[in-house]
């Protein structure tokens, strides 16, 4: 046999028999998270073994369940909900918020919400508990209010941020607090506030209080000055240097405007890929906590549509 041939047999055995990634280095993106809105699932048994099992098939380990009303009926299906989803490693944020949380006269009713979610965890078994407070309070929908005084609404945010970090303080309540904040809050110089005695971007400042943040990042492409890497850059960098956490935000619902602002509508293919490129860019990063999907009706409905 010549050495020719011994080559190429060599050559065709490593082709057909060893892993194509042998010489690549592999890659593994972390969990993911989602927001799930739809109030009725904790309530079904088969609606929540739905979305467990949506969970493992798309690497999701971390639901920002919708939690505002928390009564002696609704406490069974959350202890329910909850203790499924420890079963399948994932954990539960519960998920509230409201434009006018942010404004110190409304205060009351998130540090209200809070102090429920921490009276539901001190009468619940450990597996029933949930892991963190989501707090997914959007001052800048406050209409004309926000536009007539920005850096004012701002500061009355990241007051009640503080307190509810106070009210855990005090109840010594082990579970994270997290926040869901926009992209933006540090492109622009209007936005920059100075509160707890510095000045910085809000972003930044909810970095400092907060054990982690979510970013509202929607962008369905990856690249260039305004896509989602770039818009993401500088709140992963400030969360490394903080010791905090960034997950990455992307939007899945159809119909939104301007289009580039979702994946909805797209293949899960498509948004896969782009989803690559920005995890590939952070996955280093001590900053970057993974990504996470907004959200699960949409999500699924994206991915069901082939």
């Amino acid at each position: 046999m010549t050495n020719k041939i011994m080559r190429l047999r060599i050559l065709l055995f490593l082709l057909l028999f060893l892993p194509a990634s042998i010489n690549a280095e592999e890659y593994i993106e972390p969990p993911r998270a989602m927001w799930v809105w739809d109030v009725k699932i904790p309530a079904s048994k088969e609606a929540t073994k739905r979305l467990l099992e949506f969970c493992r098939s798309r690497n999701i380990n971390r639901l920002y369940l919708s939690a505002y009303n928390i009564n002696e009926e609704t406490a069974k299906n959350f202890k329910f909900f909850n203790q499924s989803a420890h079963n399948s490693g994932i954990f539960v944020h519960a998920l509230g918020g409201d434009p006018r949380w942010g404004l110190e006269r409304y205060h009351q009713q998130p540090l209200r919400w809070v102090e429920n979610v921490l009276s539901f965890n001190r009468a619940s078994k450990s597996a029933e508990r949930f892991d963190g407070i989501q707090n997914d309070t959007e001052v800048y929908l406050l209409g004309k209010a926000w536009e007539q005084n920005k850096e004012g609404i701002l500061k009355e945010y990241l007051d009640l941020n503080r307190k509810i970090i106070e009210l855990r303080q005090i109840e010594e309540a082990d579970i994270i607090y997290a926040c869901d904040i926009p992209f933006w809050y540090d492109d622009d110089s209007s936005l920059m506030v100075n509160w707890n005695g510095a000045t910085k971007p809000a972003s930044f400042h909810v970095l400092d209080t907060a054990d982690s943040v979510t970013i509202m990042d929607y962008r369905n492409f990856a690249e260039g000055a305004n896509g989602s890497i770039a818009l993401a850059a500088k709140e992963v960098e400030y969360a490394a240097s903080a010791n905090k956490k960034v997950y990455i935000g992307q939007e899945t619902k159809e119909n939104l405007y301007p289009p580039y602002v979702t994946f909805g509508g797209m293949t899960e293919e498509n948004m896969e890929r782009q989803i690559k490129k920005l995890v590939e860019v952070y996955i280093n990063s001590p900053g970057f906590a993974g990504i996470a999907m907004h959200h699960y009706t949409s999500y699924k409905k994206l991915v069901e549509k082939e």
